[in-house]
């Protein structure tokens, strides 16, 4: 009785929730290989999209072949991939860049001739509210028709915007508007890339 007992009380519980614990296991291997390749395409039908939002002239995309590193000046950005129009109407950079919260991923369009067409937070891990105002298309707008920046500091920026204005960075944003900045120089510095290595 005691050996019967025992058994009853130790050992079969361990056997059912082993058996439990496998099974659990299994289903979630079984639905992650089912779910895994939609979560993938509908990822890269989002961010073609993004692409075709910021670059409307291109036709299709193509990957491009980075002939090196591409950061910003102050190491916080990292260009993570660049794609080409097939039409040659320009290219979109997908940058990697340091913001309050964490990383903060965005894309950033460019025309045949390097200038600023849009750009597009598509991730990030800010805290919604004044970290956030800074990735409002129409702050963001301001970076449309720039070739260059005239700071790599967002403080310090002087460019003019395409409506002739001086380019104005929101006060109490500035970590997460330097992110963005940061990024914007990395995204023009991969064009520069593409273009000195006849990748454009």
């Amino acid at each position: 009785m005691t050996k019967n007992t025992n058994f009853k009380e130790y050992v079969y519980p361990v056997i059912i929730l082993s058996v439990i614990a496998l099974v659990t296991t299994a289903l979630l291997a079984v639905t992650n290989f089912i779910t895994d390749p939609i979560i993938i395409a509908n990822a890269e039908a989002s961010a073609t999209a993004t692409r075709q939002e910021l670059l409307p002239d291109a036709d299709s995309f193509t990957k491009a072949d980075l002939a090196n590193e591409i950061t910003s000046e102050d190491g916080k950005a990292e260009v993570k991939e660049v794609y080409t129009a097939d039409n040659g109407s320009g290219t979109v950079a997908t940058v990697v860049t340091k913001s309050f919260g964490g990383d903060l991923t965005m894309m950033v369009g460019m025309d045949a001739d390097g200038a600023i067409t849009g750009v597009s937070v598509t991730d990030h891990e800010d805290t919604p509210g004044v970290g956030t105002r800074d990735q409002d298309p129409e702050y963001l707008g301001q970076y449309k028709g720039m070739t260059a920046l005239g700071s790599d500091n967002v403080k310090k920026e002087t460019s003019q915007t395409e409506s002739g204005e001086q380019f104005q960075y929101i006060s109490g944003a500035s970590v997460s508007g330097q992110a963005i900045h940061s990024g914007v120089q990395a995204a023009l510095s991969a064009f520069a890339d593409l273009k000195s290595n006849g990748g454009i």
